[in-house]
Order: structure tokens, then C-alpha cells, then sequence
């Protein structure tokens, strides 16, 4: 194939052979030998042999010149007879550039097949900043990657290094998640043709999901959070938007405890998700209703109907954002021109959720009335609250199927995980189910799923302390 190149600067072309495909010549300013060559498919490629010429002496350092081009020429032709691409222009850094932008494009408002939520995104993105760190932040050519080296990439990242990897992932799980991001980029990277071959990893042992679920609260830690809570929340000398922020979240971890969704779908609920139950009577309506969880505001991407004891919940969230009971109206009781109002909204401004700022500063707060007082070393965020309730009901033997629909969650992954309680979790349970007056209650509603976990624990004697 002939080079269609005719720039006036290049002169003095020596060809590398008879397919004038090749050639190197001398830079006019330095006298440096440069080389182009042309790759099928690919375009032109130029650049420097390093090899220096002499301005009067067209021979000198020719043969070297050659010489570089010839092994650069043979080298494009062995990747592409392997169905690899032939050019060096970018580095490894590059392509994990590149890699995100193709990974944004599959950014989707909500969890659907074969796209991403922007969280996810994110997370992707932090993987591959510490697959730089592992490279010290040195791009490298992908024809020079050290296969061996990447092999040990879990055990760099599971050992403390000062600078590049000061606080190594307490669990294996992390790692692995890890690694899920950084084999599909150098699954790209293969498919593209820009490597022989994916790398390997050397195996580490993913913990049991039952050592690795979030931890969450006993009776007695749930109670004594409550009542501690209870108080924080009525504080005095509060703004009007302190008060309604510390009350709306009191409220919140209610919620999330006895209606077992997760925060995130909280946070996404409108007031027009909520819906009377009208197989109730209208007594048990007063403490039991619906909530339609919207597929984009769910973890999984499925949509699913959630009976729920949280009646009186929503009414005291709806009257802290200021809402008249619409008389006449089923529950939720919100006027029309209000329903897609937040159900978490700021304070006065319902049209906007609460900020994350909010949720961040509220929880330091929490923390720092309940951590050290009574919950015992255990890792507990928001997403606790959910699994307390969880545990709640599999206690009480609420049927699995009910539950796992209710939870939005599947029943392996309840008998895996929730069946497995703590010795001192099950123990406070024991203890309860021994008081008089809890036994008798606990048992009228052994397997219901409508039961409010604060009304069970006030049918105990005893009360926890603040």
C-alpha cells in the first residue's frame, strides 16, 4: 500500500521496502531521524526513532533508523494478525477514561436491565481511581501491562500502604465488588483489541452473606433508641426548621422499622404512593394501609406493594409539613393540588426532598446520643433500621413468603441472612417472651405482618432507660 503523505517538509524519504508503506526521514530542524508508517484500518503513525542524524552526512544513523522502523513494522503486524490494534497513542489511563464515557451513556433515572444508575457510576468511577493508585498514578503503555503484577491486586489492596492504599476494605466482599469494575474495563479493553488477553486475579474468599449483611438492632437496643429519640426530638429551644427536621426524622426511623423499606425508597416517596388498604375494617385501617413502591425508586428496579402498620406515622408527617386533613378524602387525606409533594420534603418547600446534608447531619447527632450508650460496637446507618424490622417479623414467625414479597427482598436471601440472629439478640428476645404481659400480646400477633414494633415492646413491664 503507498503513502498518500506529500507534506513539503518531509524530505529525503529512505522507503523501508518496496511497499512504500514505510519509510524514515530527517527533521529538517534537528536533524533527528523520524519514521511513518501507515497501518491498514488505523491510520498514519509518526514519531521519532531517537536516533540522530548529521546535517552533512545523509548515511549517518540511517541504518538504525531502519533498523527501529523495520521492528516497529513487524510488531504491527504480528497484533494484527492476532486481531489486536496496532497504534500506541494512548495509555492505559486513557482507556479508563474512555471506558466511563461509554459507561455513562448507560445512565438510567432508575435499576433496569443492561443500564446503571448515576450511583452506580460513581462507584465505578472509584473503582478505577484505585486501579490508578496501584499504578502509583504512572499511565503505562498496554503493551507494556505486567500481567503477574495485576495478579496480586487483591492482596496490594488488602495490606496498608501509607500512600497509596492507607485504608485497606475491612471485608473481602469489597474487594471482589472491586474487582466485578475492573475486569469488565479490561474486558473492554479485550473486545476493543487492544489486548492479547484478560487478566487473571488471584482468588480470595468471599465472606457468608450472613457476616456481611448491615448489622442491626435487638429489642432492647431498638427500645432504648426510641425512647431516646423521642426526646431528642422534642427538644426545646429549636428553630421551627430544626424542630421539623429532628421530628421528620424521629418519624422517618419509624418508618423505615416497621414498613422494612429502605431509605432510599423513602426518600423517593410522594404522598400519591400512599393508598388506603380497603380489605381492612375501618379499624384496622387506622394503623394499617399501602404504600406503592415506584421502580425507580427502588434498589431492584421492581415495583412492589407494601402492607404497612404506618398509618399513624404519615399522618403526623403530613401534619408536621403543614397539610390540613382533606375531610372526606381516604388516606392520606392530602388535597389534590399536593400530591406530588414529597413525603420527606424540606421544610417548606415540599416540592424538594429533604437534603442529604440534613440526612448527614441528623445522623452524626444520632451517633452521638446511641452509639456508645446502646448499641455495642455494631456498625449501625440508617439501612439498620430496616433490618431490625426484618428480624422483627421473622421473629415473630410472620410467614417468609409474606415477608420476602413485603421486603422487596428474595427468600434465600431472608433465610440467609435473618435467621441468623446474634446470641444476645436471640437472648433479649427470650427474656421478653418470658414477661407476662408481652408473652400474651406476642402471641395474638405471633404471624401478623400489620404489628408495630413499639407496640409490642410497650406491652413489656419493664421499660428500657433512656
Amino acid at each position: 500500500m503507498k503513502t498518500s503523505s506529500s507534506g513539503k517538509w518531509v524530505q529525503g524519504k529512505v522507503f523501508l521496502d518496496r511497499q512504500e508503506d514505510s519509510y524514515i526521514y530527517k527533521r529538517p530542524n534537528t536533524n533527528n531521524w523520524q519514521y511513518y508508517l501507515l497501518i491498514s484500518g488505523e491510520g498514519e503513525e509518526r514519531k521519532s526513532t531517537g536516533i540522530k542524524g548529521k546535517p552533512d552526512d545523509e548515511s549517518y544513523g540511517k541504518e538504525d533508523a531502519l533498523k527501529v522502523l523495520l521492528e516497529r513494522k513487524l510488531e504491527v503486524m504480528s497484533r494484527v494478525k492476532q486481531g489486536l490494534k496496532a497504534r500506541r497513542i494512548k495509555k492505559m489511563f486513557d482507556f479508563i477514561d474512555e471506558f466511563l464515557e461509554e459507561e455513562k451513556k448507560r445512565i438510567a433515572p432508575y435499576n433496569k436491565k443492561g443500564f446503571i444508575t448515576s450511583e452506580t457510576f460513581r462507584i465505578k468511577k472509584h473503582h478505577l481511581s484505585l486501579l490508578k493508585k496501584f499504578y502509583k498514578n504512572k499511565s503505562i503503555k498496554l503493551e507494556n501491562l505486567d500481567y503477574p503484577k495485576l495478579f496480586e491486586y487483591p492482596i496490594w489492596r488488602s495490606v496498608v500502604d501509607k500512600e497509596w492504599n492507607p485504608h485497606p476494605p475491612e471485608r473481602n466482599h469489597t474487594i471482589l465488588t472491586e474487582l466485578t469494575t475492573i475486569k469488565a474495563y479490561f474486558y473492554y479493553l479485550f473486545l476493543k483489541g487492544y489486548i492479547p488477553r484478560e487478566p487473571t486475579f488471584k482468588k480470595i474468599q468471599r465472606e457468608s452473606i450472613s457476616n456481611t449483611r448491615r448489622d442491626y438492632l435487638n429489642p432492647r437496643q431498638y427500645q432504648q433508641t426510641i425512647n431516646t429519640l423521642r426526646k431528642w426530638c422534642n427538644s426545646e429551644n429549636l428553630t421551627p426548621t430544626q424542630k421539623y427536621n429532628k421530628q421528620v426524622i424521629y418519624q422517618s426511623i419509624l418508618v423505615m422499622s416497621n414498613a422494612c423499606i429502605r431509605i432510599g425508597e423513602l426518600k423517593n416517596l410522594k404522598w400519591f404512593d400512599l393508598e388506603p388498604n380497603t380489605n381492612l375494617t375501618k379499624e384496622e385501617q387506622k394503623i394499617g394501609h399501602l404504600i406503592r413502591i415506584r421502580k425507580e425508586s427502588t434498589k431492584t428496579g421492581e415495583p412492589r406493594i407494601i402492607q404497612t402498620p404506618t398509618t399513624q406515622r404519615f399522618n403526623t408527617i403530613r401534619e408536621l409539613a403543614g397539610i390540613s386533613k382533606d375531610k372526606g378524602s381516604p388516606f392520606p387525606h392530602i388535597p389534590p393540588d399536593r400530591r406530588n409533594e414529597y413525603v420527606i420534603g424540606k421544610y417548606n418547600h415540599h416540592d424538594n426532598p429533604l437534603g442529604k446534608g440534613t440526612w448527614n447531619r441528623m445522623w452524626i447527632e444520632i451517633k452521638s446520643l446511641c452509639e456508645n450508650r446502646y448499641w455495642n460496637n455494631k456498625k449501625i446507618s440508617w439501612y439498620s433500621f430496616r433490618h431490625t424490622g426484618i428480624s422483627f417479623a421473622v421473629s415473630r414467625e410472620v410467614p417468609l413468603l409474606q415477608l420476602s414479597k413485603n421486603c422487596g427482598c428474595g427468600l434465600r436471601y431472608i433465610q440467609d441472612v435473618y435467621y441468623h440472629h446474634e446470641s444476645e439478640s436471640k437472648g433479649t428476645w427470650d427474656i421478653l417472651t418470658k414477661n407476662r404481659n408481652f408473652y400474651e400480646h406476642i402471641k395474638t400477633i405471633q404471624d401478623e405482618l400489620l404489628v408495630e414494633i413499639e407496640d409490642v415492646m410497650n406491652n413489656a413491664d419493664k421499660e428500657y432507660p433512656e
